[in-house]
């Protein structure tokens, strides 16, 4: 039994967390920001969370529930694509690094 103890702690040492965040910048008013935060699964814009839709290459493509908005990410050069009915912006966004 102490064994199976020891072994549960040290499988739950070794989790990482999965939830990457960034702070971006819309292009056309660097003044307008957000926090963005991505987990394997979803990605939180401003509240609203999109659900994993597709990945290809670098680019990570996420979609609302009501299939409005979709949100393309390259993780690789921190570029957000909001797509809308209507419009589309951009950001660029910076990853928050974890302390050293």
């Amino acid at each position: 039994m102490r064994l199976l103890a020891v072994l549960a702690i040290l499988l739950m040492a070794g989790c990482v967390a999965r939830t990457q965040e960034y702070h971006c910048k819309q292009d056309l008013n660097i003044a307008e920001t957000f926090e963005l935060k991505i987990t394997p699964t979803s990605l939180t814009y401003r509240g609203r969370i999109f659900g994993f839709k597709e990945e290809a290459g670098p680019l990570r493509r996420y979609r609302d529930k009501n299939q409005e908005n979709e949100i393309e990410f390259n993780p690789m050069d921190g570029r957000l694509n909001l797509r809308g009915a209507s419009d589309s912006l951009g950001w660029s966004c910076t990853r928050y690094e974890g302390i050293k």
